[in-house]
C-alpha cells in the first residue's frame, strides 16, 4: 500500500519507488528507518510487497477503470489517495492472484485502511469492494 501511495503521489517509476524504497526502509541499511521489522520478516515480506505492487502499476490504468465504475459519484481524483492505494492493491489481487482469496483482499483492505484511512474509508473501500467482488468473481467463473 505504500508503494502504490508513493506511486501515484510522487510521479516516479515504479521501478525507482522500489529502489528508494528497499534502500530506505531494509533493515540492513538503516535499522532505525526500518519499519520496525527484523531483517528477517524484511526478507520473508518484501518479494512479494514488491511483485504486489509492481503488479498493481503495471495495471493500473485497468484498474483505475474498473474501481471508477464501482464508484457512484465520486471521481478517483476526489478519493483520499490511501483508500485509492488500497483499492488499487486488493483488486489487484482479486484479479490477478488466484493464490489470495478474493474475500482475503477485501479484508484486509478494510483492516489496513482502520488503521491509515480516515473515518469514513473503511466503509467506502468496503463497498467499492463489494462490488468489485462480485465482478471479480464472475470474471473468474467465466475463466475457469
Amino acid at each position: 500500500m505504500r508503494l502504490l501511495f508513493q506511486f501515484q503521489s510522487s510521479g516516479l517509476r515504479p521501478e525507482e519507488i522500489v529502489y528508494l524504497f528497499e534502500q530506505n526502509f531494509n533493515p540492513k541499511n538503516d535499522s532505525e528507518a526500518s519499519l520496525e521489522v527484523t531483517q528477517e520478516d524484511f526478507d520473508n515480506s518484501w518479494p512479494m510487497a514488491r511483485e504486489l505492487f509492481l503488479g498493481a502499476a503495471k495495471c493500473v490504468e485497468e484498474l483505475d477503470r474498473d474501481i471508477q465504475g464501482a464508484s457512484k459519484n465520486w471521481s478517483l481524483d476526489r478519493m483520499s489517495q490511501v483508500d485509492l492505494a488500497l483499492l488499487r492493491l486488493a483488486y489487484y489481487e482479486m484479479l490477478f492472484r488466484s493464490d489470495i482469496p478474493l474475500k482475503v483482499s477485501l479484508d484486509e483492505a478494510i483492516e489496513i485502511a482502520k488503521s491509515y484511512g480516515d473515518q469514513d474509508s473503511t466503509a467506502f473501500i468496503n463497498g467499492i469492494l463489494d462490488k468489485l467482488l462480485a465482478e471479480a468473481k464472475k470474471k473468474s467463473t467465466a475463466q475457469g
